[in-house]
């Protein structure tokens, strides 16, 4: 082959690749750097009445102002119910590996467990919503069996009554969860070599010392991996609220508060310049959880297998 075909073959070869990945490098470009600059930008900035932009703290002074209001402000309770739902995934965190780890070991009625916790992960978010808001809505089993038991005269409405609504927001979470978590973990546990297993079986360790010794270092990865996208998460995840009560009767969170903020608003309005510097503030609490889990992690000795 002559040198000149040579040249064009890598050209046409790198123009393949080029062409490849173009449209996801302008979709990344746009939707991510620009955005994420332009959101950066915006936190510094207001509008007057003109439309005119000036740089200023204002957004930051107002934001702090409006979380330390009290338990009678809005952007407090939306960091109260932010922090209840950090806490609950950290605990929700090894009991979904636990959870999918018994599975694993096969225990009596393991079956019908699996079907229970992969029903989340088949179904629609929308369509298992929509069932949820009925098995505890006033016709489901749940309200009447609570308005036999507390001899009430009608049936408690938990996602619209504000003792109730954050409880049950939490009880679906938590089902979720579990849901998405165990999908991960069963096909990693899956994974593990048989023999492994069996040569602690032949040395008679017992299922608490497997789960230490064997289990954890072998998945290791996945663990620090989900362990990582919990706490990356942390300001975000608002779906649920979204899907059953859309932020009333005391379930906002910060994530549900900034979408309300910036839905459906005046372009002139600096509504968006305070949310810009709302998640400006929240990235910067983000980041060193993340990166101080992140070094601890990397600590440990990932098992080859």
């Amino acid at each position: 082959m002559r040198l000149d075909d040579k040249k064009k073959n890598i050209l046409k070869e790198k123009a393949f690749i080029l062409s490849a990945i173009i449209i996801q490098l302008t979709v990344f470009a746009v939707f991510y750097i620009y955005c994420n600059f332009s959101s950066i930008l915006m936190a510094f900035q207001l509008r007057d009445g003109t439309g005119n932009v000036f740089w200023t703290f204002q957004n930051f002074t107002d934001f702090f102002t409006d979380l330390f209001k009290g338990d009678q402000g809005e952007l407090f309770l939306a960091a109260k119910n932010t922090f209840k739902f950090f806490l609950l995934g950290q605990i929700m965190f090894p009991i979904a590996f636990m959870t999918s780890y018994f599975m694993y070991k096969k225990i009596p009625g393991y079956k019908a467990f699996r079907i229970l916790f992969f029903i989340p992960s088949v179904l629609s978010s929308v369509v298992w919503t929509f069932l949820y808001r009925e098995i505890v809505g006033t016709q489901g089993p749940i309200a009447q069996v609570w308005q036999v038991i507390g001899g009430l005269a009608d049936p408690p409405t938990f996602l619209t009554d504000q003792r109730y609504a954050l409880a049950f927001v939490m009880l679906y979470s938590i089902w979720f969860g579990i849901a998405g978590n165990f999908v991960l973990y069963s096909g990693t546990l899956t994974r593990i070599p048989n023999e492994i297993i069996e040569v602690g079986r032949l040395d008679g360790i017992k299922w608490h010392k497997e789960l230490v010794s064997v289990i954890v270092p072998l998945v290791w990865p996945t663990i620090s991996t989900v362990w990582l996208l919990s706490l990356m998460g942390v300001f975000t995840a608002s779906g649920e609220i979204l899907l059953l009560t859309g932020g009333s009767y005391g379930t906002n969170t910060l994530s549900y508060f900034l979408f309300t903020k910036v839905y459906n608003v005046p372009e002139t309005s600096n509504t968006y310049n305070y949310s810009a510097a709302i998640g400006l503030v929240l990235t910067m609490l983000t980041l060193p959880i993340v990166f101080t889990v992140k070094h601890f992690l990397e600590k440990v000795e990932n098992v080859e297998y």
